[in-house]
């Protein structure tokens, strides 16, 4: 059976998940930049209603993914935090100047989250070498690994991620991420062979005063629209994917 996890961006996204049937969550916000660690009064909030496994991404800022002590350390109390209020686990990744797994930042996260599940996010799809990152990754003790098969999206990278599946899929669960939804997620799951996969099934959400903000923008040119996952879409994608 395939086993989907919705990557929601705040509180409505993980109920939405949740009564949509998806398996599990991933927990993050500002999902424009690619997602960063949640406010704690969000982690509180949605510990209090999850009732699916949620893991809660660790990511300081946006950017690459090369951190100095400093930032290893928010991250590492970061994930002692996440840990206290009940999470399953936590999304982290890091690499070094040289384009590979940053081993020492990984290890010092995993233990602070001691006990935990660890996924490892795109950092992967961007590394130097993505078939000797997944081996690495295998052996620290991560039980997903999130990946585009380092392209823009998952479809492109169906063929890397259906060579990973084979060397790796053993191993570690390899869960295609990124650009995929209703349309495409059938033949993405054939052509790679995984049993788990990750989508974001969002929907621009304009629930805005009109005679304040008549074009969705403010005086300052913000947006006032924002995303969530939808739960229509969740049902439908739950739906497809409980046939394959």
């Amino acid at each position: 059976m395939i086993r989907i996890e919705i990557c929601t961006s705040n509180y409505k996204s993980v109920c939405n998940a949740q009564d949509g049937g998806a398996d599990c969550a991933e927990l993050c916000s500002a999902l424009e930049v690619g997602g960063i660690t949640p406010s704690y009064g969000v982690l509180a909030e949605v510990a209090h209603v999850m009732r699916i496994p949620v893991r809660v991404l660790i990511r300081p800022r946006s950017g690459n993914y090369i951190y100095d002590d400093r930032e290893v350390e928010m991250m590492c109390r970061d994930i002692e935090k996440v840990a206290m209020l009940g999470y399953e686990g936590v999304v982290i990744g890091a690499l070094n100047d040289e384009g590979d797994i940053d081993v020492k930042a990984v290890k010092s996260m995993m233990r602070a989250g001691k006990g935990m599940k660890f996924t490892f996010h795109r950092a992967v799809d961007a590394s130097r070498d993505i078939f000797e990152s997944f081996r690495q990754l295998a052996e620290l003790g991560f039980d997903k690994v999130l990946t585009s098969g380092g392209c823009p999206d998952a479809p492109r990278g169906a063929s890397v991620i259906a060579e990973l599946q084979k060397r790796y899929g053993d191993r570690v669960k390899i869960m295609p991420g990124g650009g995929i939804n209703i349309s495409n997620v059938e033949s993405l799951l054939r052509a790679t062979g995984v049993s788990d996969c990750h989508a974001s099934l969002t929907e621009n959400v304009t629930c805005f005063h009109k005679s304040l903000y008549p074009d969705g923008v403010d005086a300052t040119g913000a947006s006032m629209v924002w995303k969530e996952s939808d739960l229509n879409k969740i049902k439908m994608f739950v739906q497809l994917c409980r046939k394959l």
